[in-house]
């Protein structure tokens, strides 16, 4: 809640504890639904051992819950009238459905880093790999942080910076969005492209070898 005008979170209002909560659960479906991608999502779709252009497809489908959190966190009637239920649900599931995608996305990863690795420099790879994960996470928090304090402010009503969280987190989503756009062009460079890409019955990409 927004009590001091002019400053304040503006935010939600949530208690801490509820906050930790929801991260904890957020971090165990991501997890689950890691370990169960090969078998839950990538067998059906026959995308299973995947390879570059798989992970372009969920590369793309991974920027769309936050390209649409942008748009209905800026423009939608709960967050511009701050109907508080409406907020919290939207949120909640915009983000369960981003964690899902992006635990489908982190699979292939894993895969493919092995895959791709010069057979006596797995080890290396891999380490590089989470090396590269963890500095993008820092990089993450705190660029969201930077966009989250300085873009949250509100010309209609000469609001201090800050005040307005939908545009602050708003435009996070946006940088996410941009994020997973950005991967998934740079992984056109990969030489790859033999297997193709089987989208269940329909061949997609037409594979080069038997």
């Amino acid at each position: 809640q927004n009590i001091n005008t002019g400053g304040g979170c503006g935010g939600l209002g949530l208690e801490r504890v509820l906050v930790g909560t929801f991260l904890a659960l957020y971090i165990i479906v991501y997890g689950q639904m890691q370990a169960a991608v090969p078998w839950l999502v990538l067998k059906p779709l026959r995308q299973s051992p995947p390879n570059k252009f798989v992970e372009i497809v969920w590369g793309f489908v991974n920027s769309l819950p936050t390209a649409v959190l942008f748009i209905t966190v800026l423009f939608s009637a709960p967050f511009v009238n701050s109907y508080f239920e409406e907020k919290l649900s939207t949120m909640i599931a915009g983000i369960a459905v981003f964690a899902l995608i992006f635990a489908v996305n982190s699979s292939i990863h894993s895969y493919l880093v092995v895959r791709y690795a010069d057979g006596n420099k797995v080890a290396q790879s891999v380490g590089f790999y989470y090396m590269s994960n963890a500095i993008g996470r820092l990089l993450g928090t705190l660029v969201s942080g930077a966009l989250y304090s300085s873009l949250g402010w509100d010309d209609y009503h000469n609001a201090a910076i800050g005040n307005n969280v939908n545009v602050g987190i708003a435009w996070c989503f946006f940088a996410g969005t941009i994020s997973s756009l950005l991967a998934m062009f740079i992984t056109f460079i990969i030489r790859d492209n033999d297997a193709g890409l089987m989208c269940g019955p329909m061949t997609c990409v037409a594979s080069t070898v038997e």
